[in-house]
């Protein structure tokens, strides 16, 4: 593994384990040591490329390469103002242009093109998009809000079922030490053979275990967590409700050909549909594949519309 290395006070990770690496909006990186030194005050340039930086926006290396680490960190704070959607244009093409130029700008400050005239284009789109900006930000919000609260309603769901499954172990792990017990105390001070004691607590104990399924079960399908009834119908990102219905039955497809039926499958040898028919090597049926399927599809589409009339047109 590479090791981490801080260009200013040239510290590694083999000298220093515990060491890591920050960075900020200019993509050059210093150790925790670093800027507390350097940024003794709020604010300072950074030691590389001499831009204003401010302490409290450091954050942890995510990338090995800087010039990566800039441009996620630009994108962010540029989609924070560029949040329109599909929904706010009248047509797919200008929201293309529109994702276009997002890129543009992004692509404009990671590597200093344009700055001056960049970031003034900036200024006059929040200005005219203010409103819009706000709006598209509160949209965000709820949908995180909402995309959280279904997050924590499964993990609550997660972890309900794991205790409900411990507590069934459980109860489950106590009846066999009890029926253990209650074997070994009847083959002591019984007079029955061993073979009926064993028979009857085998009875028993099936019977014992088909009742606490049925109830494991009904108590599984009454059971349902508060919260959840809280979250349906919110939007369209909450899942949907179990219905109880009839179950889905397969029914065969009937399709209209206008022309003569076609024989089955059965029926393709001996009306001698497969007298020319080519035979197939055994590699060529490992998937289950016969002659009969290719000739009954060709016989399909040579009968189709013979016995179509105009009136039927």
């Amino acid at each position: 593994m590479d090791q981490l290395k801080c260009p200013r006070c040239k510290t590694s990770s083999y000298q220093k384990p515990n060491l890591k690496l920050l960075v900020n909006v200019c993509g050059h990186k210093l150790c925790g040591d670093c800027v507390e030194v350097v940024f003794i005050r709020a604010s300072g340039p950074c030691p590389e490329c001499g831009v204003v930086l401010r302490k409290n926006q450091f954050r942890l290396q995510q990338f090995d390469d800087s010039y990566i680490e800039k441009e996620v960190d630009i994108r962010k704070k540029i989609l924070k103002d560029y949040n329109k959607t599909e929904r706010d244009f009248p047509s797919l093409r200008e929201y293309n242009d529109y994702l276009e130029e997002v890129e543009t700008i992004i692509y404009n400050l990671a590597n200093g093109v344009d700055v001056d005239q960049t970031r003034a284009k900036m200024d006059a789109y929040k200005k005219d998009n203010q409103t819009l900006i706000m709006k598209n930000r509160d949209r965000q919000l709820r949908v995180e809000k909402v995309l959280m609260n279904q997050i924590h309603q499964e993990v609550a769901e997660r972890d309900y079922k794991n205790k409900e499954a411990l507590e069934i172990e459980k109860r489950i792990t106590i009846q066999k030490k009890r029926e253990k017990d209650s074997i070994i105390d009847e083959l002591i001070y019984s007079d029955r053979p061993a073979s009926e004691v064993l028979a009857s607590h085998a009875a028993v104990s099936g019977n014992t275990a088909g009742e606490e399924s049925s109830e494991t079960v009904a108590t599984k399908k009454d059971t349902l967590l508060p919260s959840h009834h809280a979250l349906v119908g919110m939007t369209v990102f909450d899942p949907l409700p179990m219905s109880q219905g009839k179950v889905y039955s397969y029914q065969p497809l009937l399709l209209s050909t206008w022309g003569p039926g076609v024989p089955e499958l059965e029926e393709m040898e001996s009306f001698g549909y497969l007298l020319n028919m080519r035979c197939l090597e055994e590699h060529h049926i490992g998937s289950g594949f016969v002659p009969a399927y290719a000739c009954q599809r060709v016989l399909q589409d040579a009968f189709s519309c013979l016995l179509l009339k105009p009136q039927d047109i």
